[in-house]
Parts: structure tokens; sequence; C-alpha cells
């Protein structure tokens, strides 16, 4: 496994940003985005719930709406890299999260980053779990904080529909806690899970419109393409 900082090369990192641009907009209907606090400044590490094969895709919108000078890591399992390699270039670096040993390096690696001023986001489930689940976090996130100086981003995020033909991406950021917090990895796991329920009761208040911003919109789906078609005929009655 190689821990070389960069693969940071301008011309792919141009192109991901712009093929992740394209992507976002091809598959979801919006982003929307809630924080309770300042985004960091400065480095950071983020720890979110792991639920869809998109989180990592999120990860990087997310950032790059609020801090786009600044770079990204996201910490992603070894087997999926080694399958999705050109993840690289976004900035992803590889961990093997069999034990905390064979876990250390990646976590040293991701204290470096975020020590440097990246963004760091790291999954501490360590595996995806059903959207109902609570979240389970392992402590990696806390020792590349601790380590690094830098504050931790508590994040929730969900994939919803809301009655459009693609899914919403719909994230909340808590405020940015202390690395150096007494039991900081149970208190941001419960932060993260009171996340969590916040979505889904602004979801079913019908308030989401109201609390959230909008980082990214899709391309028009078929339901908004037979509505525009339709509209003029329902003017001419």
């Amino acid at each position: 496994m190689s821990w070389q900082r960069a693969h940071r090369i301008a011309g792919f990192e141009i192109a991901f940003g712009r093929y992740l641009q394209w992507l976002m907009r091809r598959s979801f209907a919006r982003v929307l985005v809630r924080s309770e606090g300042d985004f960091p400044t400065a480095g950071y590490v983020a720890a979110a719930n792991h639920h869809s094969w998109w989180d990592g895709f999120l990860a990087l919108t997310i950032h790059r709406s609020f801090a786009p000078e600044r770079p990204i890591n996201v910490m992603m399992d070894d087997e999926q890299l080694r399958r999705f390699p050109f993840f690289r270039f976004g900035g992803a670096f590889s961990v093997d999260a069999s034990s905390v040993r064979a876990a250390y390096p990646a976590i040293r690696y991701g204290a470096a980053c975020a020590r440097d001023g990246a963004g760091v986001w790291i999954f501490p489930d360590g595996v995806l779990r059903p959207a109902l689940c609570e979240p389970a976090f392992t402590s990696g996130f806390v020792h590349a904080a601790r380590a690094a100086e830098v504050p931790v981003l508590p994040v929730a995020m969900r994939y919803v529909f809301l009655g459009e033909q693609r899914p919403t991406a719909i994230a909340a950021l808590g405020a940015p806690c202390d690395p150096h917090a007494r039991s900081l990895q149970a208190q941001t796991q419960a932060r993260v899970t009171a996340l969590l329920a916040s979505i889904d009761e602004d979801l079913r208040a019908q308030r989401v419109d109201g609390r959230y911003r909008e980082i990214a919109r899709g391309n028009a789906g078929i339901d908004a393409i037979v509505a525009a078609c339709i509209a003029p005929l329902r003017s001419k009655r």
C-alpha cells in the first residue's frame, strides 16, 4: 500500500471534479445541506454515518461547496479502492480495517492531510449500515483528529425520494467538536444519531425546503419534463 501524498495531478483532479458534477446532476434531483455551526476554516476530520455507496461522492460535493480552495481526502476501504482506483484522483486513500493495528497507517496518513489543511472524511461505521440502523462508530477518527489537532465535524446523510424521479441527497452538519473533548467517540456518534433524527423530523414536518440550502441541482427528470409539456394544456382550460 502506498502512502505517498499525492495523486494530486492537476489535469486528473480537474477532470474528476467535472465528472463528479456530471454524476451528481445525473443521479440526484437535488443536494441539500443544513449546518448547525460554522464550517471549519482549516483542516478538519469529518465523521459521517455510512449507509450508501454514494457517501463519498456526497462528501466531495459538500466539501467543495463550503471549501472549494482546500483539498479533500476520503478514507475508503482498501478492497473498494482497488476496485475503483480512479477515486484516488478525488483524494481517496485506503484503509485496512481488519484491526486497529492494520488501520493505523491510514489514520496517520489522514492526520497528516488534516494537519496540512485538508478536509478528511472518515466513515467510522466501517461498513455500510441500513438507513434505519443507528451508527456504531469505531475510534479511528478520534485518533486522526487528535494527532492533527483539528476539529471533528459530525455529519449525517440521508437519500430520499421527494416526489421526483431521482432521489434527493440530504446532509446535516453539526457544530465542529474539540478533538480533545472527553468521550469524543461516543459524543460524536450520539451527535450524528441526533442529526439523522432531525433530518427525519424535517422530512415528516415537510420543512426541508425552508431549512436546507441547495448546493447542487440535478438535470430535469422525466417528471419535470412531463410537467413542463402539459403545463400549456392546463393553462388553456
